[in-house]
């Protein structure tokens, strides 16, 4: 009985890393699951070429702990463990796809979109995407890889 709880547990312990493997790594985030991360044109876990001059569209589909009547999404650049607060075009979640107010167990979908502008510096950092709740906890928290190209 012992060795099948092992096997259980390993195997268990094996699906959970090659999840956690096959993604973008994430961040604390009690108030919510995120269900999808997706940036147009990029596949997790690779790092995401971001082209200066473009629009990249961002779709999340997360899943609510917990009742809230707005939603804000903030975003940043990571650069030497420094997050630098990136302002985004329409920060209430509300507006860009989330039917608020959230409910427990609810499921929701966000979509935003934001620019990639020439003067930005050719660079790798991590983006810090967040979507949060009124006291201020998070519902996503998402770190992504990305590449600042020409």
């Amino acid at each position: 009985m012992e060795v099948r709880r092992q096997l259980l547990l390993a195997a268990l312990l094996l699906a959970s890393t090659a999840r956690a493997l096959g993604g973008w790594p994430q961040c604390d985030a009690p108030d919510g699951t995120t269900v999808s991360f997706e940036i147009e044109g990029c596949k997790p876990p690779d790092t995401c070429i971001l082209k200066k001059g473009t629009d990249v569209n961002v779709t999340i589909h997360f899943n609510s702990k917990v009742a809230s009547k707005g939603v804000q999404a903030k975003a940043y650049g990571v650069f030497h463990e420094v997050p630098l607060p990136f302002p985004l075009p329409q920060p209430d979640a509300c507006k860009s796809g989330v039917a608020c107010p959230v409910a427990p167990k609810g499921s929701y979908s966000y979509r935003s979109s934001f620019p990639v502008k020439s003067a930005y510096p050719s660079i790798s950092l991590h983006v810090k995407w967040e979507l949060i709740d009124d006291d201020n906890k998070n519902l996503v928290c998402q770190l992504i890889p990305v590449e600042i190209s020409s």
